[in-house]
């Protein structure tokens, strides 16, 4: 397979845009770290569990294009990312469920309710990412070692038919 390299570039570096501006931006609204306050990282979990799908599709661009353009090495990197980002995100949250339980002391009881909802629907989307971060890990994983060649159509003799004259055959005149 031939493949285009000034595509497979373009598509590298768009799934690496994916990946670091939402991971960027999120950072920056919750900068500075305050990782021994237990309110700021119940937070900064739970706004990571709403950006968490634009760089999932950055990783799933960068195995496709890897996939496509033979990049074998490329595509076991990402998928070690994707392995690796998985526990992380694991460890967050359970680090966040705990967190939830000593900041639900400090929420009003008119807020309660609402809190245990968002924390619900943030730790939903951190378990289905942590599902698809793996998927995308194995991905990366998987896959013959190096793609099989292209086998060639054996070269035949051509036999002389009326419709096609060949040359150093006698034509009929």
């Amino acid at each position: 397979m031939e493949t285009n390299k000034p595509l497979a570039r373009a598509g590298y570096l768009l799934a690496a845009l994916l990946v670091i501006i939402p991971l960027f931006d999120a950072t920056m609204q919750v900068w500075p770290l305050r990782l021994s306050d237990e309110r700021w990282r119940f937070g900064a979990v739970g706004s990571l569990s709403n950006l968490l799908l634009v760089p999932m599709l950055g990783l799933l661009l960068a195995i496709a294009v890897a996939t496509l353009s033979d990049g074998r090495r490329v595509k076991r990197v990402v998928g070690a990312i994707c392995g690796t980002l998985a526990l992380i995100l694991a460890v967050l949250s359970v680090l966040f469920i705990l967190d939830y339980f000593q900041v639900r002391t400090i929420v009003t009881p008119k807020f309660q309710h609402a809190t245990a909802v968002a924390s619900t629907t943030a730790i939903v989307k951190n378990l289905l990412s942590i599902i698809t971060l793996v998927l995308l890990s194995r991905a990366g994983f998987a896959g013959p070692k190096a793609l099989p060649a292209r086998k060639a159509a054996p070269v035949t003799e051509p036999s002389p038919t009326p419709l096609l004259p060949l040359s150093g055959a006698a034509r009929a005149e």
